[in-house]
């Protein structure tokens, strides 16, 4: 005798669904976080700053309380490393605190030489008393 239990189920068509593409396991979070990370790079090498160990690295939901998905990782650094990065800003910031003080130098008014300009051009346009 000829055993028909699963001769119906097998002539069932199989569903039809669309195919994946590599999208399927895009992540935009982990997208958006190495965006993160490469503006963060590429700002860091302005002033001449290096993190060879940085990376993108999930989350771990059960040993942490951070609300994002992904962390920038900076890697690990040694205390030397340190110093000379926070020496390289230290540089820069001192620099850019020495071009504010110029700018300021240059556009501030001085009230008591305004003045002068200004008795001077009123004495242009008036006649002078002889």
């Amino acid at each position: 005798m000829k055993n028909d239990t699963f001769a119906g189920k097998l002539m069932r068509p199989l569903p039809v669904a669309q195919e994946v593409g590599p999208e399927y396991f895009g992540d935009a979070d982990r997208d958006d976080a190495v965006a993160a990370g490469v503006r963060l790079v590429n700002g860091l090498r302005k002033f001449d700053i290096e993190f060879d160990g940085i990376g993108v690295s999930p989350v771990c939901d059960d040993c942490t309380v951070i609300g994002d998905p992904y962390v920038i990782e900076l890697g690990h650094l040694r205390p030397g490393e340190a110093l000379a990065m926070a020496s390289k800003l230290d540089e820069y910031a001192a620099a850019f605190q020495r071009l504010r003080e110029e700018i300021k130098t240059l556009t501030r008014a001085d009230p008591e030489e305004k003045q002068k300009q200004k008795r001077e051009q009123e004495g242009e346009g008036s006649p002078s008393a002889d």
